[in-house]
Parts: C-alpha cells; structure tokens; sequence
C-alpha cells in the first residue's frame, strides 16, 4: 500500500471537515468510497466536539431551533451508490481511464455521443 493510497481517507476527512464548517454534511461518492465517506464522518464527528467556533454557531442554531420548535440535525451523513460499469463490467471512470468530460478537448462530442448509446441512464 502507497503512502497515498494510505493517506487518502485523511485527506478526504480533512477536507470534508472544511465543508463540514460551511454547512456540507452530505457526501455522496460511490460505493467504492464507503471506507473513506465513513472515516469522514467519524473524524467530523470527533473535530466538532472540539472546535470551539464550531460549537458557538451549533448554540446560535439551537436557540433559533428552539424558537421554531424544530430540530436541525448537525451530524454529517454519507451516501453511496453503486459504481457505473461498462458493458464489459468494467469500473467506469477517471482513475479507469474511461471517463467521460464535458470538456470537447478532452472527450470528443462522437466520443461522448458514443458513451450515451452505450449508457443510457448516463
């Protein structure tokens, strides 16, 4: 196992944490991250209970909260889905080799054209 590849679920942690403080706490990847979605969020979990503006902004929301009589969940939330495939079976994607951009210089309209035939929930 590389360094990276090692590191890889910290890195994801790290920076959903710094969405996490801006109000992301969904992270929708596919089923080949659960790993690190979940690491994510254990490690929000463990962060929020120390950072202290954090929870100044949680008190600012629960006193809003109260007024309304509703409550707002502060817990971060991971989601998956399956991962897209060829026809072959293959993983479909960028770290495959196979993915397909909207950016025309780097898939063509025909390539991408082709790719939706062949996909067509895509």
């Amino acid at each position: 196992m590389s360094f990276s590849e090692f590191s890889y679920p910290l890195v994801q942690a790290w920076d959903w944490w710094h969405l996490f403080q801006q109000g992301v706490q969904l992270q929708i990847g596919g089923a080949d991250q659960f790993g690190n979605i979940l690491a994510g969020a254990e490690a929000i979990k463990s962060l929020a209970k120390e950072d202290h503006v954090y929870n100044q902004q949680r008190r600012e929301i629960e006193t809003v909260e109260k007024r309304w009589q509703h409550k707002a969940s502060d817990e971060p939330f991971g989601f998956t889905v399956p991962l897209l495939t060829t026809a072959s079976g293959e993983k479909f994607g960028k770290s495959a080799g196979n993915a397909v951009w909207l950016d025309e210089g780097m898939t063509s309209p025909f390539e991408l054209y082709q790719v939706r035939l062949s996909f067509p929930y895509v």
